[in-house]
């Protein structure tokens, strides 16, 4: 039985396309230039993580994901500040709200420019508040 090259080309174009759609799903944060995993145990207002450097060299969003995250009070959810380290005081770029309601919960930034950054904790509402991750993944 023969088949017709047009068939044959017709099924690769399918395969090429369901894998380049698998490709794209997969890479969601694994294309981030850069990423480090850590945690938070009972951490309290002012908690600063350490400091990465964003080359800005690809275009990716600074987003920061907690999974497993818990409060030692129900209305305490966690804040995080981003902030681009310099000589003076560091620049602010926005506050994230988490609410340790889900599994996972994640902030995004957006893109932002070249320099060191590091995340900290905000204000809660009340200062004996504290909040733990089980995993902090940063990525830009």
């Amino acid at each position: 039985m023969a088949i017709s090259m047009r068939r044959v080309l017709g099924r690769g174009a399918v395969l090429a396309a369901a894998i380049g759609v698998i490709g794209v799903s997969g890479a969601t944060l694994a294309g981030a230039e850069g990423q480090f995993t850590t945690k938070m145990s009972n951490v309290a207002a002012g908690f600063e993580s350490r400091t990465w450097k964003d080359l800005n060299s690809d275009g990716w969003r600074t987003a920061i994901e907690l999974t497993g995250c818990s409060a030692n009070s129900r209305v305490a959810a966690p804040r995080l500040g981003l902030y681009r380290e310099r000589f003076g005081p560091d620049s602010h770029y926005g506050t994230k709200g988490y609410r340790c309601v889900s599994q996972k919960v994640r902030g995004d930034w957006g893109r932002v420019r070249s320099g060191k950054y590091h995340f900290t904790v905000k204000n809660m509402g009340a200062d004996w508040y504290r909040v733990s991750a089980r995993k902090v993944q940063v990525f830009w």
